[in-house]
């Protein structure tokens, strides 16, 4: 393996993953624009989407959690995929009654959630050396970009001229190509040991370092894998004229994306990772402030602009550091399961939190809740910057 190669283990995750940003960007970006449409621009529908999805997501990530331990996580990771074609498959058939069926749509997502994303967390986990985490963070994220170039524009164009419908039947394929893929995924770390969440959280007490990434991925889950997400594609949606442009402004910004995340790939060290998150902290800081004084396109684009590249850096280099710490001593060898189910209630429940107060801006029809969640997310961004930094200092006194 040369040297800024990764192993066939994570070239094949690098792959899967790139396909399932091609049905991501449909279940995500262009969800929320038809949900925005037919509920005649009404928030509340998206956010009981997502709170539906996250609460039915958590209870059946404890209710999964003992099978993927014992027995097979990617049988069970296959049929997630499956439901999640199911999912798209009851979008093309409900069509504009979508919104009547909200809570439906929810749960089915909320499971899909509970069988792909828990049990890939642990797949990566288990197929991913520590050595080459770093390299495989950026090329996930590159090519997953690279997806978002080229997907959002067709789909965006496609979507346009055709119709929501026929652009769910495409997608459909891409889930079978998925579901292919994932054939050549095989089991590691089975144990035998049951479950045992009270004797992992008797540990995590003692653990500062665990302690800390937790509060991270609890700030992640109002952030980056939240809410944050889509309050960016509605605020681009919110000033778009169609789908087409909506697709055009995301593969522009996801061209950014793949510049950044190719040189993180290349260039990142621990040792230039306080400089990093500094320069975050204050791009973050400044595209805030823009688009509280002003909520218009160039304000809009330049918050994008930060997100998709400062953001995305930010996740990388926590994704680094709390996969490399689930692949360490006891973590690895006996709580693997439990170290993923705890993040999982982390995320989730804070997702849940970013998602009531979107419920609060489409209640109320204020845009001053808006600048509320905004200034929201941007808290917690900061948050994760600070306790990344301490995170950095502290390993590198360690390593001193």
């Amino acid at each position: 393996m040369s040297k800024n190669s990764i192993s066939k283990p994570a070239k094949i995750l690098v792959c899967d993953k790139a396909i399932g940003k091609v049905i991501d960007i449909f279940l995500t970006t262009f969800l929320a624009s038809y949900f925005y449409k037919i509920s005649e621009q009404n928030m509340v529908y998206l956010a009981i989407y997502h709170i539906v999805t996250y609460i039915v997501a958590t209870i059946g990530a404890f209710i999964v959690s003992d099978y993927i331990k014992r027995k097979d996580k990617i049988k069970l990771y296959r049929l997630g995929i499956a439901i999640k074609a199911f999912n798209i498959f009851l979008i093309i058939l409900l069509k504009e009654k979508i919104v009547d069926y909200v809570c439906l749509i929810g749960i089915v997502n909320g499971i899909t959630t509970a069988t792909t994303g828990f049990p890939f967390n642990m797949i990566e986990s288990e197929q991913v050396e520590s050595k080459e985490r770093s390299k495989y963070q950026g090329y996930k994220k590159a090519a997953e970009q690279m997806i978002g170039i080229i997907i959002p524009t067709f789909l965006g164009a496609y979507i346009t001229f055709n119709s929501y419908d026929m652009a769910a039947i495409l997608i459909l394929i891409f889930s079978l190509l998925r579901f292919a893929l994932s054939l050549f995924i095989q089991n590691k770390n089975i144990q035998e040991e049951r479950l045992c969440l009270k004797q992992f959280m008797s540990r995590v007490k003692k653990d500062d370092k665990i302690k800390k990434l937790y509060h991270i991925e609890f700030l992640k889950g109002i952030t980056i894998y939240g809410v944050m997400e889509l309050v960016v594609s509605l605020l681009i949606i919110y000033e778009l004229k169609n789908d087409l442009e909506l697709g055009t402004w995301t593969s522009i910004f996801a061209i950014l994306t793949v510049i950044s995340m190719f040189w993180f790939a290349k260039y990142y060290k621990e040792s230039r990772e306080n400089k990093i998150l500094k320069v975050s902290f204050l791009c973050i800081l400044v595209s805030f402030a823009c688009i509280m004084v002003s909520i218009q396109l160039y304000t809009i684009i330049f918050y994008n602009i930060v997100y998709y590249i400062f953001v995305n850096i930010l996740l990388n280099i926590t994704e680094t550091r709390l996969f490399n710490y689930s692949s360490e001593g006891v973590y690895k060898d006996k709580f693997n399961t439990e170290y993923f189910i705890v993040r999982e209630v982390y995320l989730n429940i804070a997702r849940v939190l970013g998602f009531f107060v979107l419920w609060l801006v489409g209640i109320t029809q204020n845009m001053s809740w808006l600048k509320i969640l905004l200034l929201f997310i941007t808290v917690a961004l900061i948050g994760i910057i600070k306790i990344s930094r301490d995170l950095n200092k502290e390993e590198s006194r360690e390593k001193g």
